[in-house]
């Protein structure tokens, strides 16, 4: 019996020592940290984040709108010093998100990203919630922040970034900047030219010429490929342009 009471007599000491009352201390710091970093985030704007903070593993459980969200928290908290492992458990909410829903989002932020231009080519799919990205880029950045760009889309529970990054060539931007010219330059493309972004994309690989996009009819579409066929000495040319029929 004595022999017990020593023993609680021992951990009522440990417990009152200033070395675990610090130790207690400094995980309610490391956790409003964690808290305070996913704050300026502005992730606790898009959900409901909650952080917890043991021996070095924080550990983030809740739901949030996007997988961009979900992502900005763990790099927050591993920012945080002492933070050694994140533990990700939080849940994309997709509830209230259908896949079309998801897709109209999508596209929207596609055609505000200021250097999206017609000699790029970005096709969207959704399979369920995840949203599913392919096409072309001529720069490296901009696979990069397209995808930052579209995992924080509303509903985006996961996302598979396929775009290519065109080679880079001084040949194929010769080719790029002559049959844009040829098809815009025309005056039969002057309502197409005069759009915020002109829905005929010229796509060139290694002297290869794509033309992609939308017209408004089936001469549109003959007309244009007559122009790049003339405009320029290239391999071979694909015209995969769509009619629009609405």
């Amino acid at each position: 019996m004595k022999r017990l009471q020593g023993l609680w007599l021992a951990v009522a000491i440990l417990l009152a020592t200033p070395a675990f009352a610090t130790g207690q201390s400094g995980d309610a710091q490391v956790q409003a940290s964690i808290q305070n970093k996913i704050y300026h985030t502005r992730s606790f704007d898009r959900g409901q984040i909650q952080a917890a903070y043991d021996h070095g593993v924080a550990t983030l459980t809740g739901s949030v709108d996007s997988l961009g969200t979900k992502l900005d928290a763990e790099r927050a908290a591993r920012k945080v010093k002492g933070v050694e492992q994140v533990e990700n458990n939080l849940v994309v909410n997709t509830e209230d998100i259908k896949p079309a829903q998801m897709l109209v989002g999508a596209r929207h932020e596609v055609l505000m990203y200021p250097r999206y231009t017609i000699f790029d080519n970005i096709e969207l799919a959704a399979n369920g919630n995840t949203l599913v990205v392919s096409g072309q880029v001529t720069q490296p950045f901009k696979k990069g922040d397209l995808g930052n760009i579209l995992a924080h889309v509303r509903g985006v529970a996961g996302l598979e970034n396929n775009l290519e990054v065109l080679p880079t060539s001084n040949f194929d931007d010769q080719i790029r900047v002559r049959v844009a010219r040829a098809i815009y330059g025309d005056p039969v493309f002057l309502s197409y030219r005069n759009q915020a972004l002109p829905p005929i994309h010229i796509i060139v690989k290694n002297g290869n010429v794509r033309l992609v996009g939308v017209v408004a009819n089936q001469l549109d579409r003959q007309k244009a490929e007559m122009n790049a066929r003339l405009a320029a000495t290239y391999f071979g040319l694909t015209n995969e342009l769509r009619v629009d029929n609405s």
